[in-house]
């Protein structure tokens, strides 16, 4: 059965004439009348009585009158929705959330999204950067902020550095290094280390041990916990100190005190990631949004980090 039969039929019902339906659909009255048998001889049932006055339903025409408007505007919905989800307005959207890195922008972000298309449903997922490329290839989210995207995953995603994030250093209050606005590497060489899971964000994990070594000694590794709060927690009760993203700090506890490394060039990149060959409108708009804020963003980051001096 085709909507357009359910059209014809509707308008004839309703002007009950062949002649005012095809006025008012813009076609022949031919072309109506034939829809409209088509459609009869589809069913099996008489809708319509004819005569050379007027057009008048069958009981049977009146009940299937009903269900044949409630077809048409669940169609037209459909297509609204659909025209809708086209334009980026409607529809859902899950985004990765990446810890500390994303929390100082992504609210404001996602209330300003929230605000100008109210109809989209976002979801926001916990997930540590290692496990946020599967996620995407798996359909999981639809945006990622990562570390990097691993081999396997680069044909099926696409992706671009977001922010560059220096490295800073996590100390115990009262550490015989805490007055000094900034610390040289080395200084921390007889230090014990408390440093995020590997198998969370293996980059961050490889490039501070690469830094390390760079720096002539190899950090003494004590823990590994998996959330960023416990390796703060570790710190504050004097258990060692911490190589962390310069975004960290935002987590900052009355025992814990942040200083900037001498060595400024050590960074790590928080990675925008996204399937690729997978159009999505409303993934795209949202995408906009973080690039048309990326260097305020990255101003207000940079500012932030100023601010991780002796207190």
């Amino acid at each position: 059965m085709e909507l357009r039969h359910l059209r014809y039929f509707c308008a004839v019902a309703e002007e009950q004439s062949f002649s005012s339906a095809a006025r008012r659909l813009h076609v022949s009255q031919s072309g109506v009348s034939g829809q409209v048998r088509d459609l009869e001889r589809e069913l099996g049932i008489t809708l319509l009585r004819r005569n050379q006055r007027e057009v008048q339903l069958t009981p049977e025409g009146a009940v299937f009158l009903r269900a044949a408007r409630d077809i048409l505007a669940r169609a037209q919905l459909a297509v609204e929705m659909a025209t809708r989800a086209s334009q980026g307005q409607y529809g859902k959207l899950a985004i990765g959330l990446c810890g500390p890195a994303t929390s100082p922008f992504l609210p404001r972000l996602i209330r300003e999204f929230r605000r100008r298309q109210p109809e989209v449903m976002l979801s926001l997922k916990d997930l540590e950067p290692a496990h946020q490329p599967a996620a995407l290839a798996n359909r999981e989210i639809d945006i990622g902020f990562t570390r990097s995207i691993p081999g396997e995953f680069r044909k099926a995603l696409r992706s671009e550095i977001f922010l560059s994030e220096p490295i800073i250093v996590a100390l115990p209050r009262g550490h015989a290094l805490e007055s000094a606005d900034a610390i040289q590497l080395s200084q921390l060489s007889l230090e014990r280390f408390i440093l995020y899971a590997r198998e969370g964000a293996p980059e961050l994990f490889d490039a501070i041990v690469a830094m390390c070594r760079k720096a002539k000694f190899s950090p003494k590794i004590i823990d590994t916990p998996h959330f960023w709060q416990s390796v703060l927690t570790m710190i504050e009760a004097g258990e060692g100190v911490s190589l962390v993203p310069a975004s960290v700090h935002h987590l900052r506890s009355n025992g814990v005190s942040f200083r900037a490394l001498r060595e400024t060039k050590f960074r790590i990149d928080v990675m925008l990631a996204w399937r690729q060959n997978d159009p999505d409108a409303i993934r795209d708009s949202f995408l906009s949004l973080l690039r048309k804020n990326q260097p305020e963003i990255e101003r207000a980051m940079l500012s932030s980090i100023r601010g991780v001096t002796k207190a």
